[in-house]
């Protein structure tokens, strides 16, 4: 054989098997899911779940980490997530590994703020490449003098075809300055609305993204915060908004896995469980009620059914096209994580059973157990669903039998209060004093005893369109001392409201029981709010006398409630502390409205702040006369910009009447400062709340 023919056969041998590597690689990528189960380990100091990596453990997140797959048409993924729900290892490390490996190209990564997002980087991704054998596709695309690598840091990782870039999500006005086909906008509720004009995140995002046009992909993933302020939950609501579903063993139907789910007939589905005579938690009775045929699904079955779950969308179509949103909660979180009964215990905890519900722990457990926002309650009360709370007793008598026969217990304390209203101008004064009486149970619950108003006066928008001006109507006035001359008798009338209002503070009141005492006012509020040197005038005559009269006014220094801060609701006022106390006006009608939607229970049981109202006769407690003024005030938000700075409570018109409302705020102030007293009366006390006072004055 010639020398050439050697050559030419060594060289035909060669390009065969250059063909036959060629033809072996395929120009189809693998799905993501299937390529990480292949090649993803996760190391174990980690992990829990050291080895190679199954989606067998979170199965739900198979169908969105898919959506990377270049013949997937999807442009957004939307994670509205609760924590430990495994989205970090399930989506964000896999899918970047993903992109590095098989699809290379320029990334963005950002986490709540940049030391976040590199710690993400330096313990998970970077432990995770090296375990998995995919660290040597870190490469810098240029070594500096001195051998520097520059290319593999916690902001920055560079690899072939593509550029890893990290940021902090809060520090969203450094996006502007690079490209990027692939964003995980982890922490997104941590985003700020507005970056610095330009626009939302997103709008920036999609600006880095534009030279990628529709194969550009964006995973946004968080955990809410309030709804009036949560990205996250914006972003959902643009999508799919998809649910994870299990099948039901016994009716075969899908179920929802959500954490409450309240049927046609009142009755509950989900999560279920009961108590014992001791209103603690039984035991191994935690589970989950199909909505469809009442079936119960145990946690040990948790796993099989999360492998046979799917994902459902609830809404026919998204407002978005191409735009894939989930939501997760931790019922559905793999097994040795937070349990079911742990997450009941929780629930519990921040919603007593018969007690007001704890804001900052039923915040906490909506945001991070069920991955949900949290919604202030209360942004416009019905007054038809609290007439559904007028009982069998009468006004004027103390429902002593009745509040037993609740299972309230007895009546601990009667407190009045009164708005005052009208004007107090040179040669006109013509006023209003609105006042209620309210009965407080051993439970919490309350009983309105009697309501009314002493004068006549009434703002224009409240006249009927032809009624007449009477030049002899009787007007009453804040001026003490002051008479009235009867254009009739011609006899002098008092028609100062204070004496009135002194003999309905001073009054004996029946109980429904023949054998019990008479009953007095405990402790009575007036506003001072305009009227405040008349007033405190009259508070002073009655606190002479011996009688529990104070002051109260609204802050005028707080113009809402801060998001996530509870206050006390009541403080002695610093200029007057004997007589007056300033409140938390927006706090107690966040109580008012909160208890305006209390229900029974099953059984009849009322929680504590429900609120009994008496039989409607002689005109008392009517709606239009008196209800109707508890829907006049709606919750609005209160804003910096696109801050969420708080809540404040409004009219809803400039003409609405609200004077009923307002005295219920009273009412609710008149307990606290009751308490507040006993309190300043011993320091054995100072602590005291109202369960502890119920103890110490029935046993």
């Amino acid at each position: 054989m010639r020398p050439t023919d050697v050559v030419s056969s060594a060289w035909a041998e060669t390009l065969q098997g250059i063909n036959a590597d060629i033809f072996k690689y395929s120009m189809v990528k693998p799905l993501p899911a299937t390529w990480v189960e292949a090649n993803m380990i996760l190391p174990g100091n980690t992990s829990r779940f050291a080895g190679r990596f199954s989606y067998d453990m979170t199965p739900y997140w198979r169908e969105p980490i898919n959506h990377l797959h270049e013949s997937s048409p999807v442009r957004y993924v939307t994670i509205l997530k609760s924590v430990q729900i495994g989205a970090t290892a399930g989506i964000v490390i896999p899918g970047i590994l993903y992109i590095i490996a098989v699809d290379p190209d320029n990334t963005l990564f950002t986490a709540g703020d940049l030391t976040l997002a590199k710690k993400t980087i330096e313990e998970r991704l970077d432990t995770i490449l090296r375990e998995s054998k995919l660290d040597s596709l870190i490469r810098p695309h240029a070594i500096k003098k001195g051998n520097q690598r520059t290319g593999d840091t916690a902001a920055s990782k560079e690899y072939s075809g593509g550029t890893l870039t990290a940021l902090g999500t809060r520090s969203a006005d450094s996006f502007r300055y690079f490209s990027a086909k692939n964003a995980f906008v982890d922490d997104f509720d941590t985003a700020p609305r507005d970056v610095g004009g330009e626009g939302t995140v997103r709008d920036l995002i999609e600006g880095r993204q534009n030279s990628f046009g529709d194969s550009a992909k964006t995973f946004f993933i968080s955990t809410p915060t309030f709804t009036a302020s949560s990205n996250i939950w914006d972003q959902y609501q643009l999508g799919t908004q998809k649910k994870w579903h299990w099948p039901c063993y016994n009716c075969g139907s899908l179920m929802v896995m959500d954490w409450k789910v309240e049927l046609e007939d009142k009755s509950l589905a989900g999560m279920v469980w009961t108590m014992d005579g001791k209103g603690r938690l039984t035991k191994g009775s935690v589970a989950f009620r199909c909505m469809h045929c009442g079936e119960l699904t145990h946690e040990k079955d948790k796993y099989e059914r999360n492998l046979n779950g799917i994902w459902q969308s609830m809404v026919a179509e998204p407002i978005d096209e191409y735009h894939e949103s989930y939501s997760t909660n931790a019922i559905i979180q793999p097994t040795g994580f937070t349990g079911w009964e742990a997450l009941v215990r929780q629930w519990l905890k921040a919603n007593p059973p018969g007690q007001r519900s704890n804001v900052v722990l039923l915040k906490g457990f909506m945001n991070l157990r069920l991955g949900l926002p949290f919604e202030e309650q209360g942004d416009s009360p019905r007054a038809t669903a609290l007439m559904s709370n007028i009982g069998d007793y009468h006004h004027g008598v103390i429902p002593d039998k009745t509040c037993a026969a609740d299972g309230n217990g007895k009546i601990i304390l009667l407190t009045l209060a009164c708005d005052l209203g009208g004007v107090m101008e040179q040669g006109n004064e013509d006023v209003r004093l609105d006042w209620e009486l309210v009965a407080h149970a051993q439970t919490g619950a309350t009983y309105s005893i009697d309501h009314g108003s002493i004068g006549t006066f009434k703002r224009a928008f409240e006249k009927k369109k032809g009624d007449v001006e009477d030049p002899d109507r009787k007007k009453w006035t804040y001026t003490h001392g002051s008479v009235w001359t009867n254009p009739e008798t011609g006899l002098p009338e008092n028609n100062c409201v204070w004496p009135v209002y002194e003999e309905i503070i001073k009054g004996a009141y029946r109980s429904e029981d023949e054998n019990e005492d008479v009953r007095l006012v405990s402790l009575t509020v007036v506003d001072t709010g305009f009227f405040e040197k008349t007033a405190t005038q009259f508070i002073i005559n009655m606190q002479d006398q011996g009688l529990r009269v104070y002051g109260v006014k609204g802050r005028t220094d707080v113009k809402y409630r801060p998001v996530q801060r509870d206050t006390k609701p009541v403080r002695r006022s610093t200029e007057q502390p004997k007589k007056l106390y300033n409140l938390e006006v927006n706090q107690l009608k966040d109580d008012l409205s909160e208890n305006m939607a209390l229900q029974k229970g099953q059984d009849g049981a009322q929680p504590s702040g429900f609120m009994n109202f008496p039989q409607q006769n002689e005109g008392k407690y009517s709606y239009k006369g008196y209800f109707m003024q508890f829907e006049q005030e709606q919750k609005i938000i209160v804003k910096d910009g696109e801050t969420v700075l708080g809540y404040a409570w409004k009219k809803k018109h400039s003409n609405a009447i609200n004077h009923f409302w307002d005295v219920r705020v009273y009412i609710l102030a008149s307990v606290e400062i009751y308490l507040d007293l006993v309190r300043q009366s011993d320091t054995k006390y100072k602590n005291l709340t109202w369960e502890e006072f119920v103890i110490m004055i029935t046993e």
